[in-house]
């Protein structure tokens, strides 16, 4: 997946003017914002209380019910919403974003429950299906009306169509959990995870707000063109965030586990090996980076980004001070912490915002990523507070 991320954004700032990869990561953008409410009130439940449960089975169906009530919620607001935004969007591509985000909810629900089951068997097959029906799709298209046919509408429909057809083989499991029961009940049912999430879904918000929230922010103020810059810079980083999800997703249940089994030197032995994996894995990445970046900048950027650079070094320290704390804030959901993890959260949102309003008031949107840097530095040093002091002394919650 990671590959596959990589090689399509840079095949986008290729094609694509500044102004189209800008809206493209205006777009994508936003489907994170949005799968954070999913991650907040359904996968993160899940990943954490369903691998920790003697009794699964209600939980799975609740959360199965509460997936697909809150699927068709978005997809209703999505048609509600995408034609009435002030950006002269046509039709078409209001169809084709709310085709996108509903998609790409769907999958990333079912790949994030398999992975609770520890099911990655699956998950891959899916991911490789994936790619190669979009690989097929956007050739054809290329080779029978040329590259330039390839613009944002058509990109969106196509990711669509892909997303949905790799996860036709877990879908049809999904619908036999469906079928099981659970319909009828299954607000009264989620009440207690509610407890839980709602603070869940305070710290998702916020950390998107901190680390994606300069998307909107200088697509108002500066347009889509200066948005493509900024996320020019992030597409050799952008991709790696998969294989922090990836980590996530085995390593919640996983901490989960071990936490409700009170083996502690094995849960902060396993939270330590993966933030020490990430700070190398950055290092090494960064490092071969600057190596080969005169190539880099000439196939990549030549003359349509000017002093594109400074912007892919202030992300390489981003991405790397984002998988670190990504790592621990990770163990520090799977202890049920969500209000303390918000409130972590709130601050580097806080802290995000002001820098972004600095930047406006000096005209300086090049220097937006210093909001996520201070955010991210911020929320670090308040999880690793957090979490160390913690050991034993933190008892699982119940939801």
């Amino acid at each position: 997946m990671s590959a596959f991320n990589f090689a399509l954004n840079l095949a986008l700032l290729k094609w694509w003017s500044s102004e189209d990869f800008g809206l493209y990561s205006i777009l994508f953008s936003a489907s994170f914002m949005i799968l954070c409410i999913q991650n907040a009130l359904i996968t993160t439940p899940y990943s954490v209380l369903v691998p920790a449960s003697d009794n699964p089975e209600p939980l799975r169906r609740t959360l199965a019910w509460g997936h697909l009530g809150s699927l068709l919620i978005l997809a209703v607001l999505l048609l509600m919403l995408l034609p009435l935004l002030p950006f002269g969007w046509s039709l078409s591509l209001s169809l084709a974003a709310a085709a996108y985000f509903c998609s790409r909810w769907l999958r990333e629900y079912l790949r994030n429950r398999w992975a609770a089951e520890f099911k990655l068997l699956p998950i891959l097959t899916s991911d490789l299906l994936g790619i190669g029906l979009f690989a097929a799709g956007i050739t054809a298209i290329g080779l029978h009306w040329g590259w330039s046919a390839v613009g944002v509408t058509e990109l969106l429909y196509l990711m669509s169509l892909s997303q949905l057809l790799c996860s036709l083989p877990m879908l049809w499991h999904e619908l036999q959990l469906l079928r099981s029961g659970g319909q009828h009940h299954w607000w009264q049912q989620y009440q207690p995870i509610w407890q839980q999430s709602r603070w869940s879904l305070v710290g998702a918000l916020t950390t998107e707000l901190q680390n994606r929230g300069y998307v909107l922010f200088i697509g108002a103020f500066f347009g889509a063109a200066v948005v493509g810059f900024v996320q020019a810079g992030r597409v050799f980083f952008g991709p790696l965030n998969v294989i922090t999800s990836a980590w996530t997703r085995v390593a919640k249940p996983t901490l989960a586990q071990l936490h409700g089994q009170h083996q502690w030197p094995q849960f902060i032995r396993l939270t330590h090996l993966g933030g020490l994996g990430f700070l190398l894995f950055n290092v090494v990445f960064a490092s071969a980076l600057w190596l080969s970046w005169p190539w880099l900048q000439q196939q990549f950027f030549a003359d349509k980004y000017p002093g594109i650079e400074w912007v892919v070094a202030q992300w390489a320290l981003a991405t790397l001070l984002f998988h670190v704390r990504g790592s621990y804030s990770t163990a520090v959901q799977a202890q049920n912490r969500f209000q303390e993890l918000a409130m972590a959260t709130i601050w580097g949102a806080l802290l995000s915002l002001l820098v972004l309003v600095l930047v406006g008031l000096v005209n300086q949107p090049q220097w937006v990523i210093a909001g996520v840097l201070a955010a991210e530095t911020l929320v670090l040093l308040y999880v690793l507070r957090l979490l160390l002091p913690a050991r034993d002394k933190v008892e699982p919650q119940q939801c």
